[in-house]
């Protein structure tokens, strides 16, 4: 680091960046945050928790205890901070002063706050963890959120690799959270991309010599995907259901009850299949998942490897970008087939409603087709 020309800098900002010419440490991380509210001692700890795991030196304004400026302190911290984190709960008049020179100074700023409470309009458009300390799962969520944000701004661009079935399935669910703590305007214009074999919402009752863990997962990311297709966010599906071309003999009865249960689903009266929407592709596609502008995932699997063993996340903004076309002009061609190769009996003026009945006729047909298979198998 710099030298800072001894204790004499000024504490007006502007001034003190024209003295001061620090440079910044790449494992340092600034904490602005309330030092006296009910949940900072909690938070604190739980910071330096993370930070410890990654590898990085947490420092708050208080962290220096020598007797001079706490403002000179603090504007030091921003100006050799890698990584800023700001908890906007209660709007503490010293953090926004510290955040609003943070945004103008650091490129990697990580918002905080407490669930349940108004964002300034100005700060609201921007990605916040929102967080519940009071129970134990709430401040597993919060570490794990802010362990992925840390990680993904101190390596830009480079993907991370999810190694096992369970913690790929984890690893989504954190990623549907985050996008649920967008407000329901901002929810509203967000796609989550899906390509695969029938999606979660085939989820059923199944029987599978899965672990526990990865089959309460697996129900979890299906609710996950409804609560934020009930709030607005757009579901944009691409299946490949079961076929004369892609069934094998010993996963006939697995395929049918995944069939059925979509089916089920498509057929209720679920509120958020107003904003879910499938396409038939008649080749199986790479499982693949976009959610919204955060970050996609592709699982890869050897042979009949049940869920997806090894998994690529990726996080960075292009990459996310150039994905999401990719997959949109995918969807828009598939909408077509799907449309001439399963046409509704009645035509429907909703264009949505014609897709959903091209839907259900097609894994119609799958389904007449695995009860034949099963019944093949069995005489």
């Amino acid at each position: 680091m710099g030298q800072s020309r001894g204790l004499d800098l000024p504490s007006y900002p502007r001034a003190f960046i024209a003295a001061a010419k620090l440079q910044r440490q790449r494992d340092r991380v600034f904490v602005a945050m309330p030092f006296d509210a009910g949940h900072s001692k909690t938070l604190w700890k739980l910071i330096q928790s993370v930070c410890e795991i990654h590898e990085l030196v947490p420092r708050r304004g208080d962290s220096n205890q020598a007797a001079h400026s706490i403002v000179t302190d603090v504007l030091k911290e921003l100006e050799s901070a890698e990584i800023v984190v700001a908890d906007l709960t209660g709007l503490n008049a010293n953090v926004l002063y510290e955040l609003g020179i943070a945004h103008a100074r650091c490129d990697s700023v990580v918002l905080l706050c407490q669930r349940g409470q108004d964002l300034p309009f100005d700060l609201a458009s921007i990605r916040c963890l929102f967080f519940d300390l009071s129970t134990a799962s709430g401040r597993e969520e919060l570490a794990v959120s802010l362990g992925r944000v840390l990680e993904e701004l101190r390596q830009p661009g480079k993907p991370t690799i999810i190694d096992g079935s369970t913690e790929r399935t984890q690893s989504v669910i954190a990623d549907l959270k985050l996008l649920s703590d967008l407000p329901d305007d901002e929810l509203k214009s967000e796609v989550i991309w899906y390509s695969g074999f029938l999606s979660s919402f085939s989820v059923g009752e199944e029987k599978s010599d899965r672990s526990a863990a990865y089959l309460d997962a697996r129900t979890a990311e299906r609710e996950w995907l409804l609560k934020l297709a009930r709030r607005g966010c757009s579901i944009r599906c691409v299946i490949t259901p079961p076929s004369k071309d892609n069934l094998l003999p010993d996963r006939v009865s697995y395929a049918m009850e995944r069939v059925r249960a979509l089916l089920a689903f498509l057929e209720s009266d679920e509120p958020a299949l107003a904003n879910i929407d499938f396409v038939i592709s008649p080749y199986l596609q790479k499982n693949f998942y976009i959610i919204g502008r955060l970050c996609f995932s592709e699982g890869f699997r050897i042979g009949l490897e049940s869920g997806y063993p090894l998994t690529l996340r990726q996080s960075d903004p292009d990459a996310v970008k150039s994905s999401t076309l990719l997959h949109a002009a995918l969807f828009e061609r598939l909408r077509d087939c799907t449309l001439m190769q399963y046409p509704p009996a009645r035509s429907h003026t909703n264009a949505h409603e014609n897709l959903r009945r091209a839907t259900i006729r097609c894994l119609q047909e799958s389904l007449a087709f695995c009860q034949e298979e099963l019944r093949k198998i069995n005489s």
